[in-house]
């Protein structure tokens, strides 16, 4: 009989692609695999996965009911489910996976996506998430987050060991894609993409930011946030309709094709605000890479880091929107240090990609206490 993996997520699933690849992975690696996340509206659906899905219906899409209500839902399936090892992806959903671990005497994983309580900004809040954290952490035997940032500030807190796996993308097969064409080709298009468009990512400044660029560049937003509703009437206020677009979130694939054809990828993380921005390593990132276009970002420690490696991309000092459209101007005039660029994504590709990184989590498996 195989060993059984509950994987526990509070997002609807379709966009994580995080979950998605870990649980392929331990799929590959002959565990049976069930994944719980959130049933939201979104009308696209996952198709021909080899592990099975339940995804919680409720009533709250927002807000503390949405977790509170989540957690006692989860609490009682993984209660009534056999396990051998339970998987809690963030601080949202580890309370009752710790619970049931230690009443069922199941192995308990612990995957953090982000410096999770840096990411909450309401003070009454940040102090439950913090509490909670201080409270099982120290308990907690195995650890993964995204970056050496976040485990070294983890490891250093409750000396407890971390191991970090990137949330690096499958190698993406650009010729599949590249020829179908989704955005003009006489603009250069900036693209900031995926389900982070929320306060303190630097989108109110991008769209402040195209007042200064010719008619010639076009900015797309392409997935949703916290914030995305302002986003779009900033863009009504300042009369930007003609040179920035909206698109819905969209299954990874199609997305790509829309990234693919972009001129920059764009992250303007505020590192000053906290350190869950500094220490940033966002998915959007490697996408960016993987889809072959330049990243311009501000200097978050982590994606610093692999630009300058790989020599991808551009930083900008900081978010005022006239010194950042100079920038722009600056690297689209600058052609061979911008085709430069492009080549050294291929290169970077071939080391950050999700067949590499899965040999870490196949040790990690192996090495469970």
């Amino acid at each position: 009989m195989p060993k059984k993996v509950i994987v526990s997520v509070i997002s609807d699933l379709v966009t994580d692609q995080r979950v998605q690849k870990e649980c392929n992975t331990l799929h590959k690696m002959g565990y049976e695999v069930l994944l719980i996340g959130r049933k939201s509206n979104r009308n696209f659906v996952l198709k021909n996965l080899p592990y099975k899905i339940i995804r919680l219906q409720n009533l709250f899409q927002k807000g503390p009911m949405m977790y509170l209500v989540f957690n006692v839902q989860l609490f009682f399936y993984l209660l009534f489910r056999k396990a051998d090892i339970l998987w809690a992806n963030d601080l949202d959903v580890l309370l009752p996976n710790f619970l049931i671990s230690r009443i069922k005497k199941s192995k308990l994983i612990y995957d953090s996506h982000e410096y999770f309580t840096e990411s909450v900004y309401k003070k009454s809040s940040k102090h439950f998430w913090e509490m909670l954290e201080r409270k099982l952490f120290p308990r907690l035997k195995n650890v993964i987050t995204v970056n050496h940032s976040i485990k070294k500030i983890y490891e250093n807190k409750y000396n407890v060991p971390v191991t970090v796996i990137r949330n690096v993308p499958y190698q993406f097969k650009r010729n599949n894609t590249g020829n179908v064409s989704v955005l003009p080709a006489n603009t250069k298009n900036l693209i900031i993409q995926g389900m982070g468009l929320n306060e303190n990512r630097g989108s109110e400044e991008a769209i402040s930011m195209m007042q200064h660029l010719p008619d010639d560049f076009h900015l797309y937003f392409i997935g949703k946030g916290t914030i995305l509703n302002k986003l779009k009437q900033m863009v009504i206020d300042l009369k930007l309709q003609s040179k920035i677009s909206f698109i819905d979130p969209l299954p990874y694939e199609q997305m790509m094709q829309y990234t693919m054809q972009g001129f920059l990828g764009l992250i303007f993380e505020k590192i000053d605000v906290s350190h869950e921005h500094l220490f940033s390593l966002s998915n959007k990132f490697f996408d960016y890479i993987h889809a072959g276009i330049p990243v311009l970002s501000t200097k978050a420690v982590e994606i610093k880091s692999i630009i300058t490696k790989y020599n991808i991309g551009a930083f900008i000092n900081n978010l005022n929107a006239d010194e950042m459209a100079k920038k722009v101007i600056e690297i689209s005039e600058d052609k061979e240090m911008y085709q430069l660029w492009k080549q050294n994504t291929v290169h970077a590709c071939k080391e950050l990609n999700w067949e590499n990184e899965e040999q870490i989590l196949i040790d990690f498996m192996e090495h469970l206490s």
